[in-house]
This record gives C-alpha cells, structure tokens and sequence, in this order.
C-alpha cells in the first residue's frame, strides 16, 4: 500500500492557520513496517518550517489509514537513500508489497507510484486540547502514478546535497517524475511485487524530472533483514 508524507507546521495548538504540505511517497513492506526516501524523511523533515514552532508529520494511506509518524519510529539510512517507520501495533489495512527479489530485465513494465510534491490533499482536521487530529484525508488530486519501462541496471556513486551513495544497486526508468515521488515504489506491471524505490530525478533543480533512478529493492531488503524487521 502506498502512501502520502504529509508535513504541517503551526506556531501554537489550536491554530486554524497552518502550513505545509506533501514532501514524498513511500508504502508498506509488513503490517507494522514502511520504507520511504531518507531525502524525504529524515530528522530534519520533523522540526518546524521558517518562522513556525512545531511541525507534525503524516502518513496519509491511500486505504483511508492515517497515522501520525514520530521521530523515534524512524530508522535513518542515508547510506541507501532510505527511511524505514516501524509502528508498534498493526496498521489497520495496511496491504503490502513482496519484493521482486528475482532477476530485473531491462525492457519490463513498470509502475511508480508517487505524490505531487508540496501539494496539500483535501483533509479534515480539528485539534483535541494540544494534539492535531487528521480524520479524514483526500489524496486523489495528488496521485501522480506513471508507468513505463525499466531502461537499465546501475550502480550509483552519488555525492549530492540531499542523497549521497557509494556502490548502492538500483535500474534507471525509462519516465519521467516530479518532486514528490521519491520514496515510492516502482512494481511489476504482471506480478505487483516491489522491484524498488523511487530516489533520483534529474535535473536536480527542476520540479518535473526527465531521468528518474530507483534503488533496488535487494538493497533495502538486506538492510531490513540486518534490522531485525
């Protein structure tokens, strides 16, 4: 199941003005574990924007779940571009993807599924005494899904700003993206299962990419077995 990171910041509870807005994707690999990109949630994504003095953090399923992410529920890995959030109870409708962990050929069809970056989805909120409360959200507006080809096998030596990655597997996509996708998943046309995760788009500095790169999901699967998940 994939879903929404949402970021909404506010100077005090009970604030009907906030600010905020759609900052990645990223979807579920158990009941009780999701991935997304380190570049999209990291401790940094927890802590107020400009001028504001606090911030939550949600993930907003596309089943109609909604959960509020804590700092202390994600596991960093910048290492592979990646976030793991582990929930101490079962999310409730929480479908997860299998990891293709078989062969990736260059010409197989695809899915990603991804967000519109900095977007902010129809949701109905109130706040109870000093907590914001979600109750419903809408993310239909904001879905942004594109399906193409797997175009090659790479292998990333990366040393930008937000990602950085020394010998770490991933495919290069024969689509585009924009600003928002990262830290979702790419699937299978034919069998539905995860061959990885959504983490650069060139041009950097552009809100709509023409070259999009995933890393492989062997790579994040390796560091979840390594993680006790």
């Amino acid at each position: 199941m994939a879903f929404a990171i949402l970021k909404l910041s506010y100077n005090a509870p009970g604030d009907s003005s906030l600010i905020g807005g759609i900052c990645g994707t990223g979807f579920f690999v158990n009941g009780q574990t999701a991935v997304t990109a380190y570049h999209v949630l990291n401790n940094e994504t927890f802590r107020p924007n400009g001028g504001f003095r606090y911030a939550s953090v949600w993930l907003l399923c596309r089943s109609g779940s909604i959960l509020k992410i804590r700092e202390d529920s994600a596991s960093l890995h910048p290492e592979i571009d990646s976030t793991i959030i582990r929930f101490r109870d079962r999310v409730p409708q929480a479908q997860t993807y299998e990891p293709l962990l078989g062969a990736v050929v260059n010409g197989m069809e695809v899915l990603g599924v991804g967000h519109v970056g900095n977007s902010m989805p129809s949701v109905q909120a109130d706040w109870q005494g000093s907590e914001l409360v979600i109750r419903s959200a809408n993310l239909t507006g904001a879905m942004t899904d594109v399906k193409g080809l797997v175009k090659r096998s790479v292998t990333f030596n990366v040393n930008a700003n937000d990602i950085k990655l020394r010998g770490v597997r991933g495919f290069e996509l024969g689509f585009g993206s924009r600003v928002g996708m990262s830290g979702g998943p790419v699937v299978d046309n034919r069998t539905g299962q995860v061959l990885g995760m959504l983490s650069i788009g060139l041009p950097q500095d552009s809100e709509v990419k023409t070259e999009t790169f995933v890393v492989s999901i062997d790579e994040i699967w390796k560091h979840l077995a390594q993680h006790g998940t």
